[in-house]
């Protein structure tokens, strides 16, 4: 596939990541939003593998469902990439689309940030507790998630704790639409990634004033 403005060593990558059926990424059309991921192949240690970005299609070819698009945030690792450049691509590099309200997977906060623990974004760990607060900023979704073996110290490092898109959480386990569907107040745990997630009705949530 060929993309404009990137070095041979900046691909989209496919099929790594969880993206939408094959029919909603088809159905894509001018003016709609996707998100990208642009696999960084020579990387530091520090440095994630992939960059996840919007891309504004303006243009469907015929017959080939193929894609042009413009790229519409700034990259932070790819230098040979800006925000305006146009971006060549098909459905299956689509890895997220805009889902529209009222559909079975759109979630009120699907937008917003939550706080979670390093331990859950490590490979093959998974979230087993989760809890909601009331936010107070606008971005926030008051979702709090955790591994299950943090410390109070832990915790308490804010080197510790990441701020993640709540759609990229569920890119990564599609499981938690269930509990991201909680209101402020709520908290869910599980043992394990195969177990179900239950209610936790008695936590002592102390909930933020309005």
């Amino acid at each position: 596939m060929e993309l404009r403005g990137c070095r041979k060593n900046e691909t989209i990558e496919p099929e790594y990541f969880f993206h939408p059926k094959l029919k909603d990424r088809q159905k894509q059309k001018k003016g709609d939003l996707v998100r990208l991921h642009f696999v960084l192949n020579h990387t530091s240690e520090n440095d994630p593998r992939a960059e996840r970005m919007w891309v504004e299609i303006t243009e469907k070819k015929l017959f080939s469902h193929k894609y042009i698009g413009i790229l519409t945030n700034q990259p932070t690792y790819i230098n040979s990439l800006h925000a305006g450049d146009k971006i060549d691509f098909e459905p299956k590099h689509i890895g997220r689309i805009i889902i529209p309200k009222g559909d079975q997977r759109w979630l009120d906060s699907g937008e917003k940030m939550a706080l979670v623990s390093n331990k859950c974004l490590e490979e093959s760990a998974c979230d087993r507790w989760l809890y909601r607060e009331t936010p107070d900023r606008e971005e926030d979704s008051g979702w709090r998630l955790f591994e299950g073996t943090e410390t109070d110290k832990y915790n308490s490092d804010s080197s510790n704790i990441r701020i993640v898109n709540i759609y990229s959480l569920l890119d990564k386990d599609p499981s938690l639409i269930t509990p991201l569907r909680g209101a402020p107040g709520t908290a869910f745990e599980r043992e394990n990634i195969n177990s179900r997630w239950i209610r936790q009705d008695r936590w002592p949530v102390q909930l933020k004033q309005m």
